[in-house]
C-alpha cells in the first residue's frame, strides 16, 4: 500500500522522482526503489514524505482512508461552530458538556 499511495501523491503533486529525492533527502534510484517495494524508507524519510504531501503517516502507510493530517484540518477550521445558527450553536455546546461528563466518570 505505502508504493502505491507514495507514486500516487508524487503524481498528485506534479513531482518527479528526482524532485521529491531532493525534497527528502534521497535519491531518484532510492525513490524509484520505494515505488516499486524493493525497499521501505526509514522512519526519518517516512515523516519528510508525510510533510511534503501534508498527510499522516498512518495515511501514506495504509492505514487510514483520510488523506488530511488531523492537525491541518483543524488549522482550517477553528471554530466551525461559529457558521452555525445560535440555536445550533446551543445544542453543540450541551453535546459537548454531555459528552465531557459522560467520559469524566469513567
Amino acid at each position: 500500500m505505502f508504493a502505491k499511495r507514495l507514486r500516487e501523491l508524487r503524481k498528485e503533486f506534479g513531482l518527479t522522482q528526482r524532485e521529491l529525492g531532493e525534497k527528502v533527502g534521497v535519491s531518484q534510484r532510492v525513490l524509484g526503489y520505494y515505488e516499486t517495494e524493493n525497499r521501505f524508507p526509514d522512519e526519518h524519510i517516512l515523516n519528510k514524505l508525510a510533510d511534503v504531501f501534508d498527510v499522516s503517516v498512518d495515511y501514506l502507510l495504509g492505514r487510514t482512508l483520510v488523506k488530511e493530517n488531523i492537525d491541518t484540518v483543524a488549522a482550517h477550521r477553528k471554530n466551525p461552530h461559529e457558521e452555525l445558527p445560535e440555536e445550533a450553536q446551543e445544542q453543540l455546546n450541551d453535546y459537548i458538556e454531555f459528552l465531557l461528563n459522560k467520559y469524566k466518570k469513567k
